[in-house]
């Protein structure tokens, strides 16, 4: 008997399977047990390279047919008199919450004939990672969480939207784990640094600041870090305006950081108060993960 296989199910040539998944496992194997690729095994289960698997949880195996019909969905569905989401949803094999997702729906939205609904869902743009191995690796503004005296693993999951499991997954820990106060755990949201709905979007007029802040800055040899440092007290200081700044000013800045020790640059408070910017560290250090979207957008720019 298949440990992984739901006896109470139907196992009929017509009918799809369920299979639980086991903590042993993987998708890949689970995939080629049933004779599936990766792709089609995620694509009748709605799941991301993003997702996040359970033990106990259970995976629809499906048949050739349905196989063959997520195969031919196509990109968009054109809405007829009397349809429903719940119907295209059906006709297509996919979720109604998912066809919501892709068309900034929700349970109360009307569909009106002649509309169009998206059936595949836009894939995400790669991000390059920085080369600095301080760049954030997960959103600065959502993807911690700094443990609080009573706090408990299951409540900080629940807080930030994200399952248990996911939340032990990401910081490699067990069920049976403390953390203690103080403690900075990682939470497993689904977007990255550079696009996170809270950032702050730069002016045109600031853009072309700041990329001039960048190609100076790298004349001097300043690493990515230094660059945000930069760009965190000019910000703070001007708002990247050249009416409130000065060329100097910023010139002397970047001088000041470049004669740093890169390996002094521990944050960007503590480096602006050692060289002398005490008064606007804290305040230009919450600009900090907007800071590396600007640099991350500018270097894009210029490849």
């Amino acid at each position: 008997m298949n440990p992984g296989f739901d006896q109470d199910q139907p196992v009929s040539s017509g009918q799809p399977k369920v299979h639980v998944f086991l903590s042993s496992e993987s998708l890949a194997e689970i995939a080629d047990k049933y004779s599936l690729t990766l792709a089609e095994l995620m694509a009748a289960n709605n799941l991301t390279p993003a997702s996040f698997i359970f033990p106990g949880q259970k995976l629809i195996i499906p048949t050739k047919k349905q196989v063959q019909i997520v195969a031919e969905i196509p990109l968009e569905h054109v809405v007829v008199p009397g349809e429903t989401l719940t119907s295209i949803a059906e006709r297509y094999g996919i979720k109604v919450s998912v066809l919501q997702e892709f068309n900034g729906m929700h349970a109360g939205s009307i569909l009106f004939p002649g509309a169009r609904i998206r059936l595949v869902g836009e894939k995400p743009k790669p991000v390059e990672i920085s080369k600095d191995s301080r760049a954030p690796k997960y959103c600065l503004v959502h993807g911690y969480h700094k443990v609080k005296p009573g706090d408990q693993l299951s409540r900080i999951a629940a807080f930030h939207g994200v399952s248990t499991q996911a939340l032990l997954m990401a910081n490699d820990l067990s069920w049976n784990s403390v953390v203690s106060p103080g403690a900075k755990l990682i939470v497993p949201i689904s977007h990255t640094p550079y696009n996170c709905p809270s950032l702050v979007q730069l002016s045109t007029s600031a853009k072309d600041i700041a990329s001039e802040l960048v190609q100076v800055g790298k004349k001097l040899w300043l690493s990515e870090f230094g660059l945000v440092i930069a760009l965190c007290l000019e910000m703070q200081r001007s708002g990247l305006q050249a009416e409130l700044g000065s060329k100097n000013l910023t010139e002397d800045l970047l001088v000041k950081i470049s004669e740093l020790d890169d390996k002094n640059l521990l944050s960007v408070r503590d480096t602006l108060n050692e060289i002398g910017f005490a008064n606007l560290s804290e305040g230009a250090a919450l600009w900090e993960p907007s800071a590396w979207f600007w640099l991350h957008s500018i270097e894009s720019n210029n490849e």
